[in-house]
C-alpha cells in the first residue's frame, strides 16, 4: 500500500502502512495448522495478527469515552481519491474504515494487539481444501446510509469493478494475479467482446447473503485482502463511476456530508449504522472535519499552541524537525506519539528510459541527509533503509548494494565518473512536485542543486498537490523518477514484489502505475511465480533473497528510509493511540473530552 506521509505529499519520500498480518494469519495456518503467540510489536522480523473469527459487535468501549463534538484533523495531504476500488493510500484508507465496512477488517485492541475480525461477513471465510474458493456469508441487517439492504450482488459487483483499472486506476491488484480470469477480465464497464461485462467466473452470489470468490491458484491470505476498502458492497444501479469517491454510499458508522477535492471532507453520523453488528468501530464524535493542503508547518504550530478549538484538532502529519524545540521537554511532548511504522520509502526509477548504469549513478549520487534536512524528516520519522522489504518483514535479509547505508549527502564526483563512463553525462532526471507546498518546493530546489553538481540534467515539473498523486499513477507521465513508499499489506514479501514488481502489471493496467519502475525481467517474473508456489513456511527466506537480487542487479528503487509514525493532537481529544499499520491514529477511537 501507498504511504502518504507529507514528505510523499511533498515529493520527497517518506511512507506509511496498509493492513498488517502475522501471527495466527490464514498463510500460518495453512502452513503449520496452529496458532503462534501473537503480538503486535515486531518478533523476529515481522508484526503479528490475532485471528478471532467468533468476534461479534459492539466493540467495547474505549475507557473514558464520551459523546459528541467535532475532531478537527489537519493534514498538509490532499487525497486524490475516496473511491473505494481506486483506495490504495494508508490515509484514504483509514478514513473510509469509518464509512466503509468490509468483509473481514482489522481491530487495534487496547492490549496493543491487532485482530483479524469479521465486519460485513459473520466469520473470516470457509475455504476449500486448497485456498482457491471462499465463501463469505453476510450479516442480517446490514444498510446503506440510504436505508437499502446491503446484499452479496453489491459485493460482487465491487469485486467485478475493481477489475476495471483502465476506467478505475490506482487501486490493489493481487485480484488480477489471485482471482480466476484475473489477468483476461476487464471489469464490468467494458462489454463482453472486449473481456469485460456483468458476467464474470470469479464470483458467485448464490443467494443475497452468500459471496464465493474462486482462485486461479492459492490464496489462503485472502481474508487479509478482504479488510481493503476494494470489498466495501456497491449497489450497481448507483454507481456514479469516476464520481462515485465524491460520496462513497456509507456502511460504516460515518458518511460524507460534504466533500471538496483537495481541500475538506466532512463526515457526520451515519444513523443506519448497527453497532451490535460492528465489532471494530465506535461512534463517539458527532463530526469529522478534514481539512486538507494546509500548511504543513502552521498546522504543527496551531497543535503546539493548543488554543481553542485546535484543542479538538489532530493531524497524521510527522512532525518537522524545526519544531522539536517547541515540543521536547515541554507539554506538548504529552501530545505526541512516535513509534514503528510497516513500511519503506523508496525512490522509483523508470526503467523503460532509465538505463541501468543511470540508474546505479543516481543512486550513488543520491543526496540522502540534504532532503531529509530541506524535509523536516528527524529520528522521530525515519530510519535509513538500503533494503526493498520493510525490515519488519519474516525473513528480512540487511543487506547494502550501493555501500553508503543510504546516509550522507551522496558522491557527485563518483556519479560523475560513473556517467561518464557509460557516456550518458547529463542524463535528464525529470520529477513532479507540489507547488502550493512550500516545502516540497524546497525540497525540489535541494535536490536539483545536487544532482545537477553529480553530473545530471534536471527538470522538476510543478504542479498542484491535489493533482500529484495522479501524476505518479500516471504511466504516460513525462516524470522518470516517483519517490513514494511502499508498505506491507499484510506481513509478507508476497504483498511487495507481486504487487509492484511484476513485469505483467504493466501490461494488464495501461492507465495506472502499480509497477512504478515498470520493471519487466523475466528472472524477477519467474523468481515472483517460484516463490509464489512454495510452501508458505519457505517463501520468507526466498522473498529476501529476490529484495537482494532485484536492487544488485537492476537497481529500480534507491531505498530510503524505514517508516516512523509521529504525530501531534489537542488536548481535548481522547482515544488516542498509534496505529502503526494505520501510519497515525486509529480515528475510529477518538472522542472529545467534553
Amino acid at each position: 500500500m501507498h504511504w502518504r506521509r507529507l514528505v510523499a505529499a511533498a515529493g520527497v519520500l517518506a511512507l506509511g502502512t496498509a493492513a498488517c498480518g502475522g501471527g495466527a494469519s490464514p498463510s500460518e495456518r495453512a502452513a503449520q495448522d496452529k496458532k503462534e503467540s501473537p503480538s503486535a510489536a515486531p518478533q523476529g522480523g515481522g508484526f503479528q495478527v490475532v485471528e478471532d473469527a467468533k468476534a461479534v459487535g459492539p466493540a467495547k468501549d474505549i475507557t473514558g469515552a464520551q459523546k459528541g463534538g467535532t475532531v478537527t484533523v489537519l493534514t498538509a495531504n490532499a487525497p486524490e481519491t475516496f473511491d473505494p476500488t481506486r483506495s490504495y493510500y494508508i490515509d484514504t484508507g483509514s478514513v473510509l474504515r469509518l464509512t466503509a465496512r468490509t468483509l473481514t477488517t482489522l481491530e487495534l485492541r487496547d492490549d496493543g494487539k491487532y485482530y483479524l475480525i469479521p465486519d460485513l461477513a459473520t466469520d473470516l471465510g470457509q475455504h476449500n481444501d486448497d485456498y482457491t474458493q471462499w465463501t463469505f456469508k453476510l450479516k442480517d441487517g446490514i444498510k446503506y446510509e440510504d436505508g437499502s439492504p446491503v446484499t452479496a450482488q453489491d459485493l460482487a459487483y465491487s469485486v467485478k469493478r475493481s477489475f476495471a483499472t483502465e476506467e478505475l486506476p490506482g487501486g490493489p491488484v493481487y485480484q488480477q494475479s489471485y482471482f480466476v480470469d484475473g489477468a483476461t477480465y476487464k471489469g464490468p464497464f467494458k462489454a463482453a467482446a472486449q473481456g469485460g461485462g456483468m458476467d464474470y467466473a470469479g464470483v458467485e452470489t448464490p443467494d443475497d447473503r452468500t459471496l464465493v470468490l474462486k482462485m486461479a491458484k492459492p490464496f489462503p491470505d485472502l481474508p487479509y485482502y478482504t479488510t481493503f476498502p476494494v470489498f466495501t458492497p456497491i449497489p450497481r444501479a448507483k454507481d456514479t463511476k469516476s464520481n462515485y469517491g465524491n460520496h462513497p454510499l456509507a456502511t460504516g458508522p460515518y458518511k460524507f456530508e460534504s466533500y471538496e477535492k483537495g481541500k475538506r471532507l466532512v463526515l457526520t453520523k451515519n444513523e443506519q449504522w448497527d453497532p451490535a453488528t460492528d465489532a471494530g468501530r465506535h461512534q463517539y464524535v458527532d463530526k469529522y472535519d478534514f481539512k486538507y493542503s494546509q500548511n504543513p508547518i502552521k498546522l504543527q504550530e496551531q497543535l503546539i499552541n493548543d488554543n481553542g478549538p485546535d484543542q479538538t484538532a489532530i493531524t497524521y502529519d510527522s512532525v518537522d524537525s524545526s519544531l522539536l524545540p517547541k515540543i521536547q521537554g515541554k507539554e506538548p511532548e504529552k501530545r505526541m506519539m512516535t513509534g514503528d511504522g510497516t513500511c519503506t520509502t523508496f525512490v522509483y526509477l523508470d526503467t523503460r528510459n532509465m538505463p541501468v548504469e543511470v540508474r546505479k549513478a543516481l543512486a550513488v549520487a543520491w543526496p540522502y541527509d540534504s532532503l531529509h534536512k530541506a524535509a523536516g524528516e528527524n529520528p522521530f520519522t525515519y530510519e535509513p533503509a538500503t533494503t526493498i522489504l520493510p525490515k519488519v518483514t519474516p525473513g528480512w535479509l540487511d543487506f547494502d548494494a550501493f555501500g553508503n547505508g543510504s546516509k550522507g549527502d551522496g558522491d557527485p564526483a563518483k556519479a560523475k565518473q560513473m556517467l561518464q563512463d557509460a557516456g550518458k553525462l547529463g542524463f535528464e532526471v525529470v520529477w513532479a512536485y507540489s507547488n502550493d507546498n512550500d516545502i516540497a518546493a524546497q525540497v525540489s530546489a535541494v535536490r536539483e542543486q545536487k544532482l545537477k553538481a553529480a553530473g545530471f540534467k534536471v527538470r522538476a515539473v510543478p504542479m498542484p498537490r491535489d493533482q500529484l498523486r495522479a501524476e505518479l499513477e500516471n504511466p504516460k507521465s513525462e516524470i522518470n523518477i516517483r519517490s513514494v513508499g511502499w508498505c506491507l499489506d499484510w506481513p509478507s514479501g508476497t504483498t511487495v514484489f507481486p504487487a509492484i514488481f511484476d513485469g505483467r502489471l504493466i501490461a494488464l493496467n495501461p492507465n495506472a502505475a502499480p509497477n512504478k519502475s515498470f520493471l519487466n525481467e523475466e528472472d524477477v517474473n519467474s523468481e515472483i511465480d517460484r516463490i509464489s508456489a512454495l510452501p508458505l513456511d519457505q517463501q520468507s527466506p526466498e522473498w529476501a533473497k529476490l529484495d537482494k537480487m532485484v536492487v544488485e542487479k537492476y537497481a529500480p528503487v534507491i531505498p530510503v528510509s524505514f517508516s516512523k509514525v509521529n504525530f501531534l493532537y489537542g488536548s481535548k481529544v481522547g482515544g488516542v493511540v498509534l496505529d502503526p499499520f494505520g501510519g497515525g491514529p486509529d480515528f475510529s477511537k477518538l472522542f472529545v473530552k467534553q
